[in-house]
């Protein structure tokens, strides 16, 4: 699967500021990053008046917007959207996925604490792959500097992430599926084989494949 870190911390400790910093070092190292903030309040994206609005309205479960560099999603849900249902939305063109907030997700977790708030976690410490701090805390967890970026990005990488590696993913209403390496090779070179018989398919990067049961 795609990797995935969920940054934690409390309100005001800097997670979206320290989010912002990893997404400009590592789009300058090459990667293709996605973020996905987990917010309680009510998302604000369709302004009233625009089109995406009229059409969320008049009753669209889904309105997506599309232009020549954006597209955006607004859809009508009843409950809130787990990461992995988020996931599978993003698809699979990223090498990294950065995450705010989702602290009970099962992603690898980084938190962020400062001196002002006397160093209390969030999370467990057996939850958490490292902790970004002013300070030095008495854990059995590698602590990283909250004023060098690079350092934490250094750890992400060589870490939390699989550069160049193949990967399959499987999702099953939604959610994904954690599956071993035979099985993800079973999955894979089967789906490989029949696609690649087709015709008109060409070189073959990434394939989804979709099913649904009808009522």
């Amino acid at each position: 699967m795609i990797p995935t870190v969920s940054i934690v911390g409390k309100s005001g400790a800097g997670k979206t500021t320290l989010i912002e910093k990893l997404v400009a070092e590592f789009k300058q190292r090459g990667y293709r990053v996605a973020v996905v903030k987990h917010g309680i309040g009510r998302v604000e994206m369709d302004q009233p008046g625009k089109d995406s609005w009229r059409f969320a309205e008049a009753g669209s479960d889904a309105v997506i917007v599309s232009s020549p560099d954006k597209l955006a999603l607004v859809r009508q849900v009843d409950s809130d959207t787990s990461l992995g249902e988020i996931l599978r939305l993003l698809g699979n063109s990223f090498d990294l996925v950065l995450i705010e907030g989702f602290k009970k997700a099962r992603s690898p977790k980084i938190e962020l604490t400062r001196e002002e708030f006397g160093g209390e976690l969030l999370c467990s410490v057996k939850e958490l792959s490292a902790v970004v701090t002013d300070c030095d805390l008495d854990i059995a967890v590698p602590q990283l500097p909250l004023s060098k970026v690079t350092e934490v990005a250094d750890f992400i990488e060589h870490n939390l992430m699989f550069p160049g590696a193949e990967d399959t993913m499987l999702f099953v209403n939604g959610e994904p599926v954690v599956m071993n390496s035979f099985i993800k090779a079973i999955i894979a070179r089967t789906a490989m084989a029949i696609i690649s018989s087709l015709k008109n398919v060409g070189d073959v990067a990434n394939f989804d494949i979709s099913f649904r049961k009808n009522p």
